[in-house]
């Protein structure tokens, strides 16, 4: 994958496989909190944003406006052409696409 996060996988202490067939114990010893904390951020397909610019390189029409370090994006809708390049691509699922609403007109 093009994105990576600062967050390195942990790896959990295992029994030797020569204590293991011994007994019914577990084979992987767990994590602590704090590690299981850690590990925790590493999560990429939680629904939210952590601004990897993948969007805002991906789109055609310039529609998406970064917003700082911590401030994410704003979305120019009126540049936007709705080819959902940018939702395609999104690693954590954090951009929505829903029908742009339609204004009925009554012939009177």
């Amino acid at each position: 994958m093009w994105y990576k996060t600062d967050a390195p996988q942990k790896a959990q202490e295992k029994l030797a496989p020569e204590v293991a067939v011994k007994n019914f114990d577990e084979i992987n010893a767990g994590l602590s909190e704090a590690e299981a904390r850690f590990e925790a951020q590493r999560c990429l397909s939680c629904g939210n944003c952590f601004e990897c610019d993948g969007c805002f390189g991906a789109c055609p029409e310039n529609a998406i406006i970064k917003l700082g370090k911590g401030n994410r994006y704003k979305f120019n809708m009126d540049a936007c052409t709705g080819c959902a390049v940018c939702y395609e691509q999104c690693p954590c699922h954090a951009i929505e696409m829903i029908p742009e609403p339609i204004n009925a007109t009554t012939n009177a």
